[in-house]
């Protein structure tokens, strides 16, 4: 079977033509765009069927960044609404359907090799424990995901808003910053790119500065990330602290609330790019501080995903099993 698949996320959109088989998924002509500049999806699809041959008949399904009936969507961080109906008539698809990006994310956890894995913390897993995919991106996705029928099944989620919860003196100070910008502070306000630019912000503030260059630069997520990585700017490497400490206590209390003994699986652009960070401690500290139950996180396995494509693969999977 094949499948014209789609991770579209706040920033990038990503297409693919994917083969479903009982054992695995293969992707071909993995293309990415920029949704900024392009007018809207029917753009980018025109784009990218025009050098497609010989398709034939044509299944689609899209990972989407926002919640999904899976027929239509408004965007979380983008200024898209897609509608399958509209979708369909327009390309020719005979079947066309919706999925949370995230929700792609625990599809596609069903296609991960080891070796697409970095693992923070072996732990002890429990086969067919519940597990959850956490990403950090333009915004921040979560994924519980349950083992039914022989494979993992995603359950829908909009976890990157809940409720930040300091749990220092520091983090309280970082509240009250973020709530004068905000009023509510939910989890992606900090675990995402626009969430480390303000994290940077704070720690700018709390060293008495109010600009920095970092700040002008074309990305500045990615630049705050790398000079905190290199070590070259102070308030860059306490951002960075601040970030994985954060997003340990955040996917501990995720492994607590789904007693996640099948894993918990960092995902999304920013984790793979920050692993040195992510790996320094601060991170599973923040993750097994749990009162009583920190001995039991840590039988908890943690890992890093190194596969870019796995929301592409995840739509497929997803196709596979409904249709």
């Amino acid at each position: 079977m094949k499948i014209l698949v789609g991770d579209l996320g706040g920033t990038h959109t990503r297409l693919a033509v994917a083969e479903v088989t009982p054992n695995q998924v293969v992707l071909s002509r993995v293309e990415r765009y920029i949704n900024r500049e392009h007018a809207d999806l029917h753009a980018i699809l025109r784009q990218f069927l025009v050098a497609e041959e010989d398709m034939g008949e044509t299944q689609c399904c899209l990972a989407v960044a926002g919640p999904t009936d899976g027929t239509h969507v408004q965007f979380t961080n983008l200024d898209w609404r897609i509608d399958t109906t509209d979708l369909s008539a327009q390309f020719g698809f005979s079947r066309c359907r919706l999925i949370n990006d995230f929700s792609a994310v625990g599809w596609g956890l069903n296609t991960l090799a080891d070796s697409a894995l970095h693992p923070l913390q072996a732990g002890q897993p429990m086969h067919a424990g519940a597990r959850v995919a956490l990403g950090a991106g333009t915004g921040l996705g979560v994924s519980l995901c349950t083992w039914r029928d022989g494979y993992y099944q995603p359950w829908a989620s909009e976890g990157g808003h809940l409720g930040f919860a300091p749990l220092n003196p520091e983090q309280d100070r970082l509240l009250v910053f973020l709530r004068t910008l905000y009023g509510r502070v939910s989890l992606e306000r900090i675990l995402s790119g626009p969430g480390l630019v303000d994290l940077f912000r704070f720690c700018l503030a709390e060293s008495g500065q109010n600009d920095h260059p970092l700040l002008a630069s074309a990305q500045p997520a990615a630049a705050i990330s790398q000079a905190g990585l290199a070590g070259h700017d102070a308030a860059a490497s306490r951002s960075l602290h601040l970030f994985s400490a954060i997003f340990g206590q955040t996917a501990g209390d995720w492994a607590l609330g789904c007693q996640a003994s099948g894993g918990i699986f960092l995902a999304g652009g920013i984790a793979p790019k920050m692993l040195p960070a992510l790996s320094n401690g601060d991170f599973l500290a923040g993750f097994s501080a749990k009162g009583r139950y920190s001995d039991w996180m840590r039988q908890i396995p943690v890992a890093v995903v190194l596969d870019p494509d796995i929301g592409l693969k995840g739509a497929a999977f997803a196709a596979a099993q409904s249709w």
